[in-house]
């Protein structure tokens, strides 16, 4: 049996594949019902439903690819405490300059009625842009 540091491990993973798939039926499967995206200076994203209707339009004109890495997880309880940093690279898809960010990231997750993990806040801070 998997224990929940490697589920999460795992779904952290499934996250960044997703980003670079543009998968939106794996966003659908990751985030709880009530979940939150945070992002500087943008309105805050509020549900599973708006969630994905939100990575759906961004992928449409945009080819996302990301590198991540956990720096911390602690399960507390009923939630865990994913902290993390990116690097994170958008093409526009009908040509123009990529753009190249990095920044770090707080995922927290919760388990649903199906006790399955899921993303319920992904809050993210960007240092944009950014020169090696």
């Amino acid at each position: 049996m998997t224990d929940d540091r490697s589920l999460i491990l795992e779904l952290e993973e499934r996250y960044a594949a997703a980003t670079n798939a543009s998968d939106i039926d794996e966003f659908d499967d990751l985030f709880a019902e009530d979940a939150m995206l945070m992002m500087p200076e943008r309105p805050t994203v509020e549900g599973r439903e708006a969630i994905v209707a939100h990575k759906r339009e961004f992928f449409k004109s945009i080819k996302a690819s990301i590198k991540s890495v956990v720096a911390e997880l602690e399960i507390i309880e009923s939630i865990v405490y994913v902290r993390g940093a990116f690097n994170y690279a958008m093409a526009p898809k009908l040509g123009g300059e990529a753009v190249t960010m990095r920044g770090k990231y707080i995922n927290l997750y919760k388990r649903d009625e199906m006790k399955q993990w899921r993303i319920w806040r992904s809050i993210n801070n960007i240092d944009h842009p950014y020169d090696d």
